[in-house]
């Protein structure tokens, strides 16, 4: 059985905005005394495990889509600007600055994905 672009653009976008919300979270969970035990919230393995988790999903998503369907660049463009985003927010800076980029490259990734997703949609209730 073979899964469609558009089931992986739903995973993609769902963990996308799962970052993102963990991203959000997980300095203001840590701030907590009672809640020091979540400092596993904050690994950095976590978090690039989803980013690495992110870029599959292009690869199985988002490229064959653009490659094969509907040959708009706008998803990809907006993907590859979330994940520059993301690794502006590796930059250690401040916590402020790394919560805000990590959180907009998440959106964004999420975003390239919501896109190809309707794109996709659109393509596929219009073929004869």
């Amino acid at each position: 059985m073979k899964i469609k672009n558009q089931t992986f653009d739903i995973i993609a976008l769902t963990s996308s905005f799962i970052c993102a919300i963990h991203c959000a979270a997980a300095p203001i969970l840590l701030s907590f005394s009672s809640l020091s035990s979540l400092h596993f919230l904050h690994n950095p393995l976590m978090e690039w495990s989803f980013v690495g988790l992110g870029v599959v999903f292009v690869f199985v998503s988002l490229w064959p889509s653009y490659k094969k369907v509907h040959r708009k660049s706008r998803p990809l463009l907006i993907a590859a600007l979330g994940f520059g985003t993301l690794a502006l927010g590796r930059v250690d800076f401040s916590e402020a600055w790394e919560v805000v980029h990590m959180v907009s490259g998440a959106i964004m990734v999420a975003a390239a994905h919501f896109i190809n997703w309707k794109l996709l949609r659109f393509r596929g209730g219009h073929k004869h």
